[in-house]
């Protein structure tokens, strides 16, 4: 029997012949096959454990990270309220002193009457706004600046002023007034020369305020002319300005030239212009009397 035929056996099959053949069957790419759909696990594994691990930590870190967050914010509270009890509520900066600065016209005596209450109280405590607001209550009082100095522990006050530009009467009392009509006194002081304002009615007024009229060409007017006298040096030497008639305006100087300023028609102009002439070499120190304006850019002097 040959080797085709030791590989066939005859099976009872109800009168059939059934023929089965074997073959050797390939263990070595079993062995591959086995090995290639098993190797798939550990790695699948080992990635969901990395995967964990990796979540783990960064949960970890956030943790940290907020107990960092909450540590720092306690020590933040912890440290506002000691330097707040520090600043507020300690004498160490208590003001010891208190200084100003640019005044002029308003004595020593009014201010130290408002600031003086400030020695003692806590310097951070004693708000700026408080004090610009008590000492613009002084009508001459134009500007204030309020400077704090930790050491020493004091207040440095810087003021500008009012410059008073003319005196006026008024419901009975006498106004000194600036340029812009803002009253600065109504006791009749006068501080320094300033021009007497006549031909000018006031309905109303409050120290410290602009006053009212009910004549605003001449309230204009007279804006320009105290600006002007006050721009060119001349306000000292300007004795009169009378605005009874807009179209006649006239000014008095030095109590020895009448000005005839005629309409408000550039009337800046024209007090620039006489006072360029009385200035000049062509009329004497101590010429009297007319100046005629009334012509825009001329100056006729009439002894």
């Amino acid at each position: 029997m040959n080797e085709k035929k030791s590989n066939i056996r005859l099976v009872k099959t109800g009168g059939r012949r059934v023929t089965k053949t074997t073959t050797e069957y390939d263990w070595n790419g079993l062995d591959k096959r086995t090995e290639n759909s098993t190797s798939d696990k550990p790695k699948k594994k080992r990635t969901a454990d990395l995967e964990r691990r990796v979540r783990y930590q960064k949960k970890q870190k956030d943790l940290r990270l907020k107990i960092q967050r909450r540590r720092a914010l306690a020590i933040l509270i912890v440290s506002v309220i000691a330097v707040n009890a520090l600043l507020f509520l300690t004498p160490i900066f208590n003001i010891r002193s208190v200084t100003v600065e640019g005044n002029r016209l308003v004595s020593a005596e009014q201010f130290q009457e408002i600031l003086k209450p400030l020695v003692g109280e806590n310097l951070f405590r004693s708000g700026s706004g408080k004090i610009r607001k008590s000492l613009k209550s002084i009508a001459y009082i134009s500007t204030v600046e309020v400077e704090k100095k930790i050491f020493p522990p004091s207040v440095n006050v810087k003021v500008t002023e009012h410059t008073p530009a003319g005196i006026m009467k008024a419901e009975g009392a006498i106004l000194l007034v600036n340029s812009e009509l803002r009253v600065l006194s109504d006791a009749g002081e006068m501080p320094e020369p300033v021009p007497v304002i006549t031909g000018f009615s006031v309905k109303s007024f409050e120290k410290g305020e602009i006053l009212k009229t009910d004549d605003s060409e001449k309230k204009d007017v007279l804006t320009v002319m105290l600006a002007t006298v006050q721009a060119t040096g001349i306000i000292d030497k300007v004795i009169e300005i009378n605005v009874n008639d807009v179209s006649d305006i006239r000014m008095n100087y030095d109590d020895r030239i009448d000005v005839l300023c005629g309409s408000a028609l550039d009337m800046g102009r024209k007090i620039r212009l006489f006072k360029e002439t009385v200035t000049s070499n062509s009329l004497a120190e101590n010429a009297r009397g007319t100046m005629d304006l009334s012509e825009v850019g001329k100056a006729v002097y009439t002894p």
